[in-house]
């Protein structure tokens, strides 16, 4: 059965930076069958805003979106038209919309969990390990920081270490994951819904390793960092 995209409207106060298992378990509150270890197949989408002072701020194209299986999608009609209680953030919820996936040749994951990887070097040639296990041709890169910091806002401006690489911390549960922003160019179209479909790495439930279509960037030349600098 084919895996498509569920997406909600979403309207609401700013979120915690860090809201990917949050929102996770407000959702399984009105629909407990996302949070049942069977659903290997269900993703939450990262959602888009704009980021500022540690919050992300919703704007006219934030959707709460899941890929699951088609068979699936009238499990999470219960969330059409409610209110989701985040911390202190209060998102509505409007009436969804089902798309299929498209082949594109550029995508990106925000974030990453690279387990038993704390450098560069070793984090690259697991994804590689993984691509290569998806039958992805295509060689994923890490992103460089932004700016100075480097550090999400929810790291309130602490570098984790001194890497030239996007990584962040997030809360999962209770423990802290360390994850890294991804992204890849030159995927042919089966690849390209193979990588959206499955994801790579765990806690795709929570945003985590989830790959959406890159916005306005293309790859560059590599840089002094090597084979990983390529933007």
């Amino acid at each position: 059965m084919p895996i498509v995209e569920l997406s909600f409207p979403l309207r609401g106060t700013p979120l915690p930076y860090d809201h990917g298992y949050l929102v996770y378990r407000a959702v399984a509150v009105i629909v407990p069958w996302v949070a049942e270890p069977a659903q290997l197949d269900l993703a939450m989408v990262p959602i888009q805003g704009s980021p500022h002072g540690g919050f992300l701020h919703l704007t006219s194209v934030s959707r709460l979106a899941f890929r699951l299986n088609s068979d699936d999608v009238e499990r999470l009609q219960p969330l059409s038209d409610r209110i989701l209680a985040v911390e202190t953030a209060t998102l509505r919820l409007g009436r969804p919309t089902e798309h299929a996936l498209r082949p594109v040749p550029g995508l990106l994951s925000p974030f990453v969990a690279v387990v038993h990887c704390r450098h560069s070097d070793e984090v690259l040639e697991r994804l590689k390990a993984e691509f290569l296990a998806l039958d992805i041709k295509a060689v994923p890169a890490l992103r460089l920081r932004r700016g100075r910091e480097g550090a999400s806002p929810a790291g309130q401006g602490r570098r984790l270490f001194d890497c030239p690489y996007a990584r962040y911390g997030r809360q999962v549960g209770g423990r802290s994951v360390v994850g890294w922003e991804v992204q890849v160019f030159g995927l042919a179209p089966a690849e390209s819904f193979r990588l959206q479909e499955r994801g790579v790495g765990p806690g795709r439930r929570y945003g985590c390793g989830v790959f959406v279509p890159v916005v306005g960037e293309r790859p560059r030349k590599a840089s002094k960092y090597g084979a990983t600098g390529v933007w």
